[in-house]
């Protein structure tokens, strides 16, 4: 079981955008769904915080540091969670499907969202979420071209950590400090289980 604690608090999952486009508009309800698929990964953690209408919950790690994670609507005990829960919980990991260099006509924060389809990258667990990914400004604090991930910094200064999907291309391009203009999900939980006494 993973203790890390993977604090991809406004970044991570899901479309298949190549790092030479633009960040695209709002989608139509009409428009197809694209599937990304994510790592499902395992933590223990605390509840902190619960906001229902959203269906997130921010969960804190024994390092006392604390992400916001979207609940999957698979997960049918969702109003039983409350402050102060333990749970090991096993969530689909953040992935930064679009990134492209900012201009100057990019904004800084949230420019728009849309939706895709989150599945297991493995299919070890049958679960598929449509859930909306959102697209905004970032500057790289560190990125690993070769283990495909980076450490961004929003405008909020908030610090946020992505495993960037294949399907953008020329990540090797990218370097510390670059403002960029990213598209992305939070972690998503899949399940929440009472670890075992």
């Amino acid at each position: 079981m993973k203790k890390s604690f993977l604090i991809a608090a406004l970044l991570a999952t899901a479309g298949l955008v190549q790092a030479q486009t633009a960040a695209p508009a709002a989608q139509s309800s009409a428009t197809k769904v694209v599937p990304v698929a994510a790592e499902v990964t395992v933590l223990t953690a605390t509840v902190d915080s619960v906001d229902a209408k959203t269906r997130t919950v921010n969960l804190k790690n024994d390092q006392g540091q604390i992400a916001p994670m979207k609940v999957g609507k698979d997960v049918t005990n969702f109003n039983n969670i409350k402050k102060g829960d333990i749970f090991v919980v096993e969530y689909a990991q953040a992935v930064a499907v679009g990134l492209t260099l900012a201009t100057k006509a990019d904004k800084p924060g949230v420019a728009a969202t849309r939706t895709m389809k989150v599945q297991d990258a493995a299919n070890k667990k049958p679960f598929a979420e449509e859930i909306d990914t959102i697209i905004a400004t970032a500057k790289i604090k560190s990125i690993n071209a070769k283990q495909r991930t980076a450490e961004l910094t929003t405008p909020e200064g908030k610090t946020l950590k992505v495993k960037v999907d294949k399907a953008v291309l020329g990540l090797e391009k990218f370097k510390v400090g670059d403002e960029v203009v990213i598209e992305y999900v939070q972690d998503m939980a899949i399940g929440f289980v009472a670890p075992t006494k």
